[in-house]
């Protein structure tokens, strides 16, 4: 069942950059007046609209400006981390004239209000989940929602960084969905975890009800467990999982400690059925503004951050671990084939359309 982040560029222009969230709604890298930066993106992409695209203006190298980023996520959580670590870096390396202003924890309006944003131009950047954007014209990234697509998160970091994933990468801007990819986050796997039946083989899920994301991938891999797919609002998933409306839920490690879903749920089971990346995404109409020079001086502080994001991610996501033992939520290790094996039948319902990425999935090295 499936129920249902100012500054004025020389007179000429100003961009507005919106990021991840969670912890305090908003935090300013630099002195701004946000008011005023919203205003005047929003006046921005009226422009837009009426000159079309082909007489937007670029800025000139060594123009200032502050970027408006939209993130879902609190400011502690490390996707969050990184992307400040981010903007650290972009306003070191352009001696102050970049800075991002950045807006936590869905402040800025919820994952398709954060897509319309970066469409119309009044949000300037923004990190989300593949899945997500998929939704917006972007079909081959749907790729990224299969189960057990990549052996380990090792694995799904490489071909992120292959000239194929980047070629996957580039297809948001490509596909026309008025968004640029610079690249992604990966962090660790879903996983699934369950309030009271203790779960160490699929065909324990049978008639669990399982809270998972929209999609009907995601819909199939959990009924081909025998269990019912139920779409519950993630606001509302603490309490469902408290109530007993759903049985389980899946969330990688950050998720489940940061949300602390380990008060209501006595297992934990590492599963690793998705492991997807978390896009760093600029609107088009941002990003085209910006001079050749800006663009590749943002690239190359985007590709700088990665390491540091993985070094944080991986060093807490062991000290989530800890917390959930601690906790007294029991940690459980699978035979991850025996899962693969019981969703083959997703491949077989989907797989034709993705069965080139999919290969080059499987064949990279890492």
């Amino acid at each position: 069942m499936r129920k249902a982040v100012a500054l004025l560029l020389s007179g000429t222009m100003m961009i507005s950059l919106t990021a991840c969230g969670g912890g305090a709604a908003h935090t300013e890298a630099t002195t701004t007046a946000a008011p005023a930066a919203a205003t005047t993106a929003e006046e921005k992409a009226a422009e837009t609209t009426a000159a079309g695209t082909a007489e937007e203006k670029t800025a000139d190298a060594g123009e200032s400006y502050t970027l408006k980023v939209a993130l879902q996520n609190g400011e502690n959580h490390p996707l969050c981390q990184s992307v400040a670590e981010f903007g650290r870096l972009a306003e070191a390396k352009s001696d102050g004239r970049i800075k991002f202003d950045i807006y936590y924890s869905g402040s800025l309006g919820d994952k398709a209000s954060t897509v319309q944003g970066m469409q119309t131009g009044t949000i300037d950047m923004a990190m989300l989940m593949s899945g997500v954007i998929a939704d917006y014209g972007c079909d081959q990234l749907g790729v990224f929602t299969f189960p057990y697509l990549f052996d380990s998160v090792a694995h799904a970091r490489a071909f992120e960084k292959s000239d194929d994933g980047k070629a996957l990468l580039d297809t948001v801007q490509s596909s026309g969905s008025s968004m640029v990819c610079l690249g992604a986050y990966q962090e660790s796997a879903r996983n699934y975890f369950f309030t009271k039946k203790r779960v160490e083989k699929p065909g324990d899920m049978k008639n669990l009800q399982i809270r998972c994301q929209e999609g009907s991938i995601y819909y199939d891999a959990v009924e081909a467990m025998g269990a019912a797919a139920q779409s519950v609002a993630f606001s509302e998933l603490y309490s469902a999982l408290q109530s007993g409306v759903v049985d389980g839920a899946e969330q990688p490690l950050s998720g489940f400690v940061n949300n602390a879903f380990q008060e209501v749920a006595k297992y934990y089971v590492l599963d690793q059925h998705e492991i997807s990346p978390n896009l760093i995404l600029f609107s088009e109409a941002t990003w085209n503004q910006l001079s050749a020079d800006d663009q590749q001086l943002l690239k190359d502080c985007f590709e700088e951050s990665v390491p540091y994001f993985e070094k944080l991610s991986d060093s807490k996501d062991a000290e989530y671990l800890q917390t959930i033992k601690d906790s007294g939520t029991e940690v459980i290790d699978v035979d991850v084939a025996q899962w693969q094996d019981v969703c083959s039948s997703v491949y077989d319902t989907y797989g034709d359309k993705y069965k080139e990425i999919i290969d080059q999935i499987k064949n990279t090295t890492y």
